[in-house]
């Protein structure tokens, strides 16, 4: 019954695609220049407008006349083959614009409709960032608003700190976009040549008690290399059409000895149409080069074994590992 229900959304929502597939997109507030704000305007409506166009003839959009940079059209065409289709789920928008701390536009909540993902993923919303001129300049799918809170609210911040934390929304949101659109270049990008990734299982064994042999949990950790890890994603992206990852529950945690290196823990819900897990990530991320993070260590850990929540004491964070070495 799910399957029909969300078949007949699909079919009516391309149905009526086919009468009207133009996108209007307005800025309702934070961005007072004209001149500017007619340039964001315009381009963002083509270019939602375009997706619109090849969603409805099933080809991939052509950004010709569209003020977009090479890295974000590049961005939407990857997801296109990778992912199929999708298209703003709204014929007007009117949005919010933001100021980035380092310069440029931003605006978020832009909803989106992924037709192939199962049906709990269809529904997404994206951010597009855009240059001080107004370019699209970068464009990936956005974590829940609960998550952007943890990240950005809970103490006063410096106005430094702020600002390193909206990168490292922006860095988290592109990192799980690149799962997402299958993105082996970012990923390759933005892990160091000798990243530490750790991923770990849950395996039952059985511990004999005189009369029964009880089972009992246990998880056993593996290291691979960034060449090792990248090409069994290359395999889980060949064998997968569509992949579902969340995140959630943030805790962000600067280094105490090194001002540039954060530690990112996060949940992180997996599905694909074979497999899911749940489990706690977390992310080492070096911000030496501002305009260019890197990731050291990447680890997942299970949630609980033997039915109970890992203690927090248990859980990988940034001072569990030696980055002197």
């Amino acid at each position: 019954m799910k399957h029909l229900i969300s078949l007949l959304v699909f079919l009516i929502f391309t149905l009526s695609s086919y009468s009207q597939f133009d996108v209007t997109f307005r800025i309702s507030g934070g961005l007072d220049d004209p001149s500017l704000k007619a340039t964001i305007e315009k381009n963002t409506s083509l270019f939602f407008s375009e997706l619109g166009r090849a969603f409805v003839d099933e080809t991939l959009p052509d950004f010709t006349g569209i003020d977009i940079s090479p890295e974000a059209a590049q961005t939407i065409q990857n997801t296109w083959e990778m992912t199929g289709t999708f298209n703003c789920s709204r014929s007007n928008l009117e949005l919010n614009c933001i100021h980035k701390a380092n310069g440029g536009f931003q605006v978020r909540d832009i909803p989106i409709f992924m037709p192939v993902a199962e049906e709990s993923g269809q529904k997404q919303e994206i951010v597009i960032n855009y240059t001080t001129e107004g370019k699209i300049d970068n464009i990936y799918i956005i974590l829940p608003e609960q998550s952007i809170a943890s990240i950005l609210t809970g103490e006063a911040y410096p106005v430094k700190e702020l600002a390193r934390r909206q990168k490292i929304l922006d860095f988290v949101e592109q990192f799980r976009t690149a799962y997402i659109t299958k993105d082996l270049n970012f990923l390759q990008k933005v892990f160091s040549d000798n990243a530490l990734i750790i991923t770990g299982k849950v395996v039952t064994e059985k511990t004999n008690d005189d009369v029964v042999q009880i089972p009992k949990e246990k998880i056993i950790y593996t290291q691979q290399s960034k060449v090792q890890y990248l090409r069994r994603m290359q395999l889980i992206f060949q064998t997968n059409k569509y992949i579902n990852i969340k995140f959630t529950d943030y805790e962000i945690k600067q280094h105490p000895k090194y001002s540039a290196i954060y530690g990112v823990t996060f949940m992180q819900d997996w599905h694909t149409a074979s497999y899911s897990d749940k489990g706690y990530v977390f992310l080492m991320i070096d911000f030496s080069d501002e305009d260019n993070p890197i990731i050291h260590v990447r680890t997942w850990q299970p949630d609980k074994y033997n039915g109970e929540k890992l203690k927090p004491e248990e859980i990988f964070k940034v001072t569990s590992f030696d980055i002197t070495k």
